[in-house]
Parts: structure tokens; C-alpha cells; sequence
């Protein structure tokens, strides 16, 4: 299979290559088609954006459901990581992408400790999302969206209710505002998704890079803290499932 590479898209090809084929092959479809939702003009019969991402998201169970769980959580926290610039700008003071990103964190590592077992582990109640708009009122949507990626965010944690969070999360990030405003732009943002995003949370690691909008202030150290952010998260997640492996060995 060939894919073309954006260039605002890291090569991250020994993860893509190390996917399962029907997995590939998807990417590859979706890749190659045009999708009005992403202001693209339509050379072929129109499809459905939303329909080809639940699809991808959908292959993630590779007949484990609760392994396919924990990928629809950790692509939430990747997608959430990259809207906290958003809110950031519009509303520095707000807690809650933080509180978020600390719990989703949580309740992934001791997921992995219980032997990813059928017992969910319990997560507090975030605060109240306190929004002022003194300022930037232009930013309302653009706000709303991004603050809406963490709500959703947070009920990825229920399994019964992951794959339509997610596809929310996907709406705000891939044809709304949350990560930058405008149409231009919007295919690379999908190419970053299908060809860093997906196959880094198939095997549960950070993309090789985190989409920042170029004309935001300080962006390429904002994308190193994003990166190590997640290098973290991730390090930690996987010595969690060593360990438990190794505990389970032990046990049997």
C-alpha cells in the first residue's frame, strides 16, 4: 500500500506499517477519498466522513473489547492534550483541561494494573466548567468546541459510551474549531489523525508529533510540552502493563 505524506505529517511509518492490514487498508480508503465536511471539492460519489471515522474507530476491538476500550480512551487524551492550546489562549485560567487530562491518566494506568480487568475503576467528579468570555468574544465557538472535546473526553471512560464520545471529539477537532478556526488546513489535520494518531493509539504510544496551529505564539515549544506530556503518559501506561503481565505470570 502507498500513501503520500502531507508535509505537516511526520513520517511515523514503522508504526503505520506495523498495523493489521484491514487496518491499513481502511486508512488507505480513506485517505484517498474527498470529503465535503472538510471543504474539499467532490470528485467521486459524496461520502460521509463521520461514517468512514467511526468505521477506523470501530476496527480498533480487534476482537478484544476492552483492549479496543483502552485505545478509544488514549486517542481521547491525544486529541485533548491537543486542544489544551485552545483553551489556553481563549481562557488561561480554566482548570479543567488539566483536572481532565489527570483523571483520564489515572483511570487509564489502573485499568492496565487490574489486568484490564471487567471492574471499572472509579474516577471523581470533575468541577463545573466555568466559562467568562470578557474578552476574545470572537472566540465563543471556538471555545465551546474545544471545552467540549474534554467532556467528551471524560465519558470515553464509560466503554457503552467511548465510541460515540469519540466520534464527538473527532466532529469538534477534525470539522469544527477546537484545534484552529477556518477551513484551510483541514486535510492535513485528517492525514495527522490517520497516519500519526491512529496507528500510535493502536499500539498505545504518542503520536510522532502533536498538530499545532502555526501561527499560534511559542509553537514549537508548546509542541515539545504536548510530546513530552504524552511520552509520559505513555512510558508510564506501558511499564503498568509489563508489570502487570509479569504479575499474572507470576500468578499462573
Amino acid at each position: 500500500m502507498t500513501l503520500i505524506w502531507s508535509s505537516s505529517v511526520n513520517k511515523n511509518l514503522a508504526l503505520l506499517n506495523d498495523i493489521p492490514d484491514y487496518l491499513q487498508v481502511k486508512l488507505d480508503e480513506v485517505w484517498q477519498k474527498t470529503y465535503v465536511e472538510l471543504y474539499e471539492p467532490i470528485t467521486d460519489k459524496p461520502t460521509s466522513l463521520q461514517d468512514d471515522l467511526e468505521e477506523i474507530l470501530e476496527l480498533f476491538q480487534d476482537g478484544n473489547r476492552k483492549l479496543g476500550h483502552l485505545r478509544h480512551v488514549w486517542m481521547a487524551l491525544i486529541l485533548a492534550i491537543a486542544v489544551q492550546p485552545t483553551i489556553e489562549y481563549y481562557q488561561p485560567d480554566c482548570s479543567f483541561p488539566a483536572e481532565t487530562i489527570e483523571e483520564i491518566t489515572l483511570w487509564l494506568l489502573r485499568t492496565i494494573e487490574a489486568g484490564i480487568s471487567s471492574k471499572i475503576p472509579p474516577v471523581k467528579t470533575l468541577s463545573n466548567i466555568s466559562v467568562s468570555f470578557s474578552e476574545k468574544l470572537e472566540g465563543f465557538q471556538v471555545l465551546y468546541e474545544a471545552l467540549d472535546v474534554y467532556v467528551n473526553a471524560m465519558k470515553t471512560i464509560d466503554r457503552d459510551q467511548s465510541l460515540a464520545a469519540l466520534i464527538d471529539i473527532l466532529d469538534d477537532c477534525l470539522e469544527g474549531y477546537a484545534i484552529f478556526p477556518g477551513s484551510d488546513g483541514r486535510r492535513d489535520l485528517l492525514n495527522w489523525w490517520l497516519l500519526d494518531v491512529v496507528p500510535a493509539t493502536w499500539h498505545l504510544l504518542p503520536p510522532s508529533s502533536v498538530y499545532v496551529l502555526e501561527s499560534l505564539p511559542d509553537r514549537e515549544k508548546i509542541g515539545l510540552e504536548q510530546m513530552e506530556t504524552l511520552k509520559k503518559i505513555s512510558s508510564a501506561m506501558r511499564l503498568a502493563i509489563t508489570e502487570s503481565n509479569h504479575s499474572q505470570t507470576k500468578t499462573a
